[in-house]
């Protein structure tokens, strides 16, 4: 686990983070993003034929970057971004089959994060998470329609991702999922008395039982028992934990949409060295 590279939350530069986590090493800064964003600015200014505004729709002073400055990044990578819900070839076969593919990026208004498989594992690499979250193929499946449900934009990655020491040692190793899995249960919920776990509202309890009505069909998992008697099986272990903290977010709604001091103070540090650095220009 100590060699997936994983960034957790600077400011709001997630769209670094998010970028450097499915590439799995330290490949962009927000220099690197924000020069981008200037040439696409350009580009875009040169089709205009009006006076063109000196506000960027690529990239902010808060550290947000547009998806078309991550599909510009990752085109040196010869990847690039397809809609999950769109008619291309790869996203049908994302949608039936999501553990086919390699890497998925998530979009909700402002943040963007990676989920992806290194070597025979998926993880959630979310820069809101201290640590690589790993995530089952069950729970794969589940992740990905409750993210949509939540108003989340999902874009399949395609192409090759470069190597990785992550990629190849997981690979050949066994990891250890069920102490894993139960060591992730046991942070979440002491985050959750902290008070710190990120609320997932916007998935209605019934919603969300009519999407995973279908994986627990061959289970024979009783709502009223406690939902890890054993972690015998992992798979259904996760599936049920899933359950668990999305009706408890849905129950003890608590407020998400305040932002976030402790970035603020970050986010204008940042702010200002890119300014500094734009007038340099």
């Amino acid at each position: 686990m100590e060699l997936i590279h994983h960034e957790t939350q600077d400011g709001l530069l997630c769209a670094q983070h998010c970028l450097n986590s499915l590439l799995q090493g330290d490949y962009y800064s927000a220099i690197d993003l924000a020069n981008l964003a200037q040439d696409l600015d350009r580009l875009e200014q040169g089709y205009m034929t009006e006076k063109s505004t000196p506000e960027s729709s690529n990239y902010d002073d808060t550290g947000f970057f547009s998806i078309q400055v991550i599909q510009k990044a990752l085109e040196a990578w010869n990847l690039e971004l397809i809609p999950l819900r769109s008619s291309n070839q790869l996203a049908c076969l994302a949608r039936q089959h999501p553990t086919e593919l390699k890497a998925y990026i998530c979009n909700y208004k402002q943040h963007w994060y990676t989920i992806r498989k290194l070597g025979k594992y998926w993880f959630n690499l979310n820069s809101m998470f201290k640590r690589p979250e790993l995530i089952s193929d069950t729970y794969l499946t589940v992740l990905l329609k409750q993210l949509e449900h939540e108003g989340y934009s999902i874009f399949v990655v395609n192409g090759e991702l470069p190597n990785s020491q992550a990629d190849l040692v997981l690979n050949e190793t066994d990891l250890n999922t069920k102490e894993i899995l139960r060591k992730q249960n046991l942070d979440k919920q002491d985050l959750k008395k902290a008070g710190e776990l990120i609320d997932c509202s916007g998935f209605d309890n019934d919603e969300l039982e009519k999407a995973i009505k279908m994986s627990l069909e061959e289970t024979n998992f009783d709502p009223n028992e406690k939902l890890y008697p054993s972690l015998a099986n992992e798979e259904d272990s996760e599936l049920k934990r899933a359950i668990e903290l999305s009706l408890e977010a849905n129950s003890n709604q608590t407020t998400v949409n305040e932002p976030m001091s402790s970035s603020s103070n970050q986010a204008e540090e940042i702010r200002k060295k890119r300014m500094e650095f734009l007038n340099k220009q």
